[in-house]
């Protein structure tokens, strides 16, 4: 079929038309901008592959010497697989109970620390866009959601599909909808301001799927054309973070990036050690994802803030034998789950007050974590020294 450049360019004023082309920022001016931090969330709208190709045709492939798609064997994945229902419903829920904290709190923006879409991640296909839709942009569009910017990190769930995911949700999805974004230059790691009355917050985002060295094993489901590129020019990401801090004279300065230095479950610290060394020069603040839950670490005095709790939550992730102490401040899990819940920031020129909600998980008839109050915080600290 030939496609006329009149039906491309009407197809763009549609899509245009659904909301404003440039991409949505936090409003400016305000004495306290309050934010909402959430991570690993999109389960909503998974297809896994069918258990009779994973079980049966796939040894058999296999066998075969035929190579298969790293977005087949992560859509394989058995133990995700077992957790889909729940962590629909995980996700449906949380984002209602987001929805009607931020409400009552006012967040103008949302911080992502990645793995917005599960398994797989999605790509510019007829199936990454419904995707998209179903997972992400019918799923927080209500109340608060609907005009609040969501300044989005990836993390290895969104990288599995390789350049091509990638390029669609730093290039593609900001057009579709006006409040994920990425940046001004389409790339995977990006820096961005939060203005306030007297006050300012530096934000710096990095694609720590690029760091870490076993993602480069060609074992790994998120070895590919994307992650093997983006490994050999690691000191790119890492001097932007550098020369970024450095010029910023804001009060606040921030890592955004999905993995953990500092865990619960499993460190990254040596492959993240050039970036967080940065962090702790500037008396910066790091936000992270990746592990299923909810908690609050701080190492060498840097403050490291774990939001992943917003989908399918995992007790492991932050209850591992580690207890609290010097080194692990909070820890929203116990023997039998984690927390569903996020992380609001309310910054202002005096400090960044620092609040857990987690919720009251309530499912099929017994309550996986209660909680008596979860309007209110589950654990707050608040930062006061100022990045330098």
């Amino acid at each position: 079929m030939i496609v006329s450049a009149r039906y491309l360019l009407t197809i763009g004023a549609l899509l245009g038309g659904v909301r404003a082309k440039k991409s949505l920022v936090a409003p400016k001016g305000a004495e306290v901008l309050t934010v909402g931090v959430v991570g690993d969330y999109g389960w909503v709208g998974w297809t896994p592959v069918p258990d009779h190709f994973c079980l049966e045709v796939l040894p058999e492939l296999v066998a075969d010497g035929i190579t298969i798609p790293n977005e087949v064997l992560n859509d394989c994945d058995p133990g995700d697989k077992s957790s889909l229902a729940n962590a629909t419903v995980f996700q449906t829920d949380t984002a209602a109970y987001i929805g009607q904290v931020c409400s009552m709190k006012n967040c103008s923006a949302f911080i992502s620390v990645g793995d917005s879409i599960y398994d797989s991640g999605v790509d510019f296909s007829t199936g990454g866009i419904l995707r998209f839709q179903e997972a992400w942009v019918d799923m927080y569009s209500q109340g608060v959601f609907e005009h609040a910017p969501w300044y989005q990190c990836l993390g290895n769930h969104d990288i599995v599909k390789g350049q091509s995911a990638v390029d669609f949700q730093t290039k593609i999805a900001p057009k579709y909808d006006s409040r994920w974004y990425f940046g001004t230059k389409g790339l995977p790691y990006y820096t961005y301001d939060l203005v306030g009355k007297d006050w300012t917050a530096t934000f710096v985002v990095v694609d720590s799927d690029c760091f870490l060295s076993k993602y480069q094993k060609n074992t790994s489901v998120y070895y590919n054309d994307y992650t093997i590129e983006c490994h050999k020019h690691t000191k790119v990401q890492v001097d932007f973070l550098a020369e970024t801090f450095k010029k910023s004279k804001a009060d606040w300065k921030f890592l955004q990036v999905h993995h953990p230095y500092m865990s619960s479950s499993t460190n990254y610290t040596t492959d993240l050690m050039p970036l967080i060394k940065i962090v702790e020069e500037h008396n910066g603040i790091v936000i992270n994802g990746h592990d299923h839950c909810l908690a609050h670490y701080v190492f060498n005095s840097t403050n490291h803030i774990l939001s992943g709790g917003a989908g399918y939550t995992q007790a492991g992730d932050c209850n591992n034998g580690i207890k609290l102490g010097p080194y692990a401040k909070f820890l929203a899990a116990n023997a039998e789950a984690a927390a569903n819940g996020f992380v609001t920031m309310d910054i202002s020129k005096h400090g960044v007050n620092v609040e857990y909600y987690t919720r009251d998980m309530q499912f099929d008839g017994s309550d996986l974590y209660a909680v008596k109050q979860d309007l209110m915080p589950s654990y707050s600290f608040e930062i006061t020294k100022k990045s330098k």
